[in-house]
């Protein structure tokens, strides 16, 4: 009985010592297909995160594609447990769903658990170059709308093409269902469609590099206003915008507020503030690691120093997804579904 009273007080402080996630293992979902520039983020956030994290728990993937990324988002903000030992590579766009009041949303983006982003990636347009389809113009006076393949209303290239759509004065057809940004591709090289509205860095990965390579695409926009350097010259929508356009012009602040963080990752509402604090600074002290910039740079062209803190990753949201009656009115005319 001594014995055991002497030994009690040297146990306690191994207890206490140990870090919270110590032999634990976090679930990564990834709201999109294996191969997806999603996918791609996730796997490499995968492979270094757990390497700052206090206790080095081992990080699991699972992709939940489907919704254009809500799939993840619901399962994340209603099912996954708030303790930290799950997290998302969320879809950049389905806060903008939430604004129009889609009934297929079940999160309040502005109360998730931001972690951290990296990146910045405007958007563009390319179409195959066997179609009429070789400019803003040719798309405005074709007598056949062309075919946008779009994995779902939520999905970032959903937003951008209707976006466009108003503000260019064109007519598109958007054909949803695709899985992912890979079998969106397929479907663009089978010819269930004739364009593909995407980020600029998807342009380093397969096919994409080929096909730049072989003119095989023809890129008719891109977001701007600074143009990027992946693509080869081409106008902005600012550029080909009509004056009459000017109101849905200046929503491309809050519709494209997603091109400032490219990849976003979240855990469920209400994870501990001592946990949640713990996997932020990590994930801040895993973008400062010369290995994680190096891949990050060849795999997404990331140029090291673009990235929010997931404070600053939450207010970006919630000042994005606050807007006046007035504004939700013009977002939601934009994306009427077509």
């Amino acid at each position: 009985m001594i014995m055991a009273l002497w030994a009690a007080p040297y146990c306690a402080p191994a207890q206490a010592d140990k870090p919270l996630f110590d032999g634990k293992t976090i679930q990564l979902l990834v709201a999109s297909g294996p191969g997806a520039t999603t996918d791609i983020s996730a796997r490499l956030v995968a492979r270094y995160l757990g390497k700052h994290i206090p206790g080095n728990p081992g990080i699991v993937v699972r992709n939940m594609s489907g919704g254009g990324g809500l799939i993840t988002a619901n399962y994340l903000f209603n099912v996954a447990k708030p303790d930290g030992l799950t997290i998302a590579a969320m879809n950049r766009a389905n806060y903008v769903e939430q604004m129009v009041g889609r009934p297929e949303v079940k999160a309040d983006f502005r109360k998730f658990s931001w972690i951290g982003s990296f990146n910045k990636a405007p958007m563009m347009v390319a179409c195959r170059s066997d179609t009429e389809y070789k400019s803003i113009a040719a798309i405005r006076t074709a007598k056949t709308p062309p075919r946008f393949g779009q994995s779902g209303t939520g999905s970032i290239s959903y937003v951008f093409a209707n976006l466009i759509e108003r503000i260019l004065d064109l007519k598109i057809k958007n054909v949803t269902g695709f899985q992912s940004g890979r079998e969106t591709d397929m479907g663009l090289e089978r010819g269930e469609v004739d364009c593909r509205a995407t980020s600029d860095i998807t342009v380093i990965r397969a096919p994409w590099n080929r096909w730049v390579k072989e003119n095989y695409v023809t890129f008719v926009v891109q977001q701007g206003p600074e143009k990027s350097a992946l693509l080869p010259p081409v106008a902005t929508v600012a550029e080909l915008a009509r004056p009459e356009a000017k109101p849905y012009l200046a929503l491309m602040n809050v519709m494209l507020a997603y091109t400032e963080f490219d990849r976003p990752f979240a855990a469920p509402p209400g994870v501990p503030k001592e946990r949640l604090q713990i996997l932020r600074e990590s994930f801040e002290r895993m973008l400062k690691d010369s290995d994680f910039a190096a891949e990050a740079k060849k795999l997404l062209d990331w140029d090291g120093a673009t990235h929010l803190s997931g404070e600053e990753l939450r207010k970006k949201i919630e000042a994005t997804v606050t807007q006046p009656p007035d504004v939700i009115k013009r977002v939601k005319e934009v994306l009427a579904e077509s």
